[in-house]
């Protein structure tokens, strides 16, 4: 494929995944996505052939990033305290730069059982030891008397709740047009608030 062909398709998914995030599938027009970047029509579809399977290559790719967003690296050689507390930070940064991602998948997957299907295969496997590893930790950490025993889904599931919602809400009220300096500061306090939150349900 000559660097041309590459630049192109390159162009055209870039395009593709500002349009669907922006507007979902069934709202995102490929007349839209050519205009976006840059090339017409027919050439979209002699790269892409077709809008669902551009789309399905854009889920795809911010599916892989949402693995992210709940992969849980209990491989630091830390306190379990600071292995929380970093976990949490991580996950809050990464949805701060892509905080359009949780809401794209959730929204797709709710009006398409295939997705659904396609996001439970993908994760499934991986995180049978996720769950393992932390459930191991958990209990050697509650026998100790240092933290109260909880269910590893439910603290998985809680820490994802707890930041991914935050931006689900901020879109909303994203009129508040807040300067970037604002924005910072309160990013800034939302991801402590939500260490504290969790750091004392586990050692309150």
């Amino acid at each position: 494929m000559c660097p041309k062909d590459i630049n192109n398709q390159r162009l055209i998914l870039e395009a593709a995944e500002a349009e669907f995030l922006d507007k979902g599938y069934e709202k995102a027009r490929t007349t839209e996505i050519a205009k976006r970047a840059g090339v017409n029509h027919a050439m979209l579809h002699y790269y892409f052939q077709s809008k669902e399977k551009l789309f399905h290559m854009v889920f795809e790719d911010k599916l892989k990033m949402i693995h992210q967003l709940l992969i849980f690296n209990l491989q630091e050689d830390l306190p379990f305290p600071e292995k929380i507390k970093i976990h949490i930070e991580k996950h809050f940064d990464f949805i701060a730069d892509h905080p359009q991602i949780p809401g794209f998948i959730i929204l797709e997957t709710l009006h398409n059982p295939a997705l659904r299907e396609l996001v439970m295969d993908s994760i499934g496997d991986k995180f049978k030891d996720v769950f393992a590893r932390l459930e191991r930790e958990i209990t050697v950490e509650a026998e100790k008397g240092t933290i109260r025993y909880v269910n590893p889904h439910d603290l998985i599931f809680s820490i994802v709740a707890l930041n991914s919602f935050y931006f689900l809400n901020y879109q909303v009220l994203a009129g508040m047009d807040l300067k970037d300096t604002d924005k910072h500061s309160r990013l800034e306090s939302r991801k402590k608030m939500n260490v504290e939150i969790i750091i004392n349900w586990l050692w309150g």
